[in-house]
């Protein structure tokens, strides 16, 4: 809906904002303020996933394939405070047959994936059998 005269804005913009008002000035001083860290962090981990939907949703990472966790395991790295893990999957492509992968990625501490879940995953469109973590499936 377009609403005096502002064009309308995709849901990465909208997140994006939310994320900006949530991070920075006034409001985003009064976050930290009385939130608490834990829970701003937890608050923008679930930003940042939602990004990542929405990104999928319109297509930035070519198409979006599924995978089952096979095996997972923790290489002891981190990224703000987040681990880096090996991830064994059995990829779901549209029009391929099923087919291991296995993929070295930054999870989110707060959706650790386990064996036997389903993930998310964005495909390079220049090589298809690139990918990028997107989650867990929601």
């Amino acid at each position: 809906m377009k609403l005096f005269g502002k064009k309308e804005q995709s849901k990465t913009e909208k997140i994006d904002e939310a994320s900006k008002s949530l991070n920075k000035g006034l409001s985003g001083l009064m976050m930290k303020a009385f939130v608490g860290k834990d829970d701003l962090d937890k608050i923008n981990n679930s930003i940042e996933g939602a990004k990542m939907a929405a990104l999928a949703e319109e297509g930035a990472f070519g198409e979006v394939a599924y995978a089952t966790v096979t095996a997972l395991q923790d290489t002891g790295k981190l990224v703000n405070f987040d681990p880096i893990v090996i991830l064994q999957l059995n990829v779901i492509q549209a029009g391929r047959e099923p087919y291991a992968h296995q993929m070295e990625t930054l999870v989110s501490k707060l959706q650790i994936p386990r064996v036997g879940d389903v993930i998310s995953l964005g495909s390079n469109p220049a090589d298809p059998t690139q990918f990028i973590y997107l989650g867990l499936k929601q």
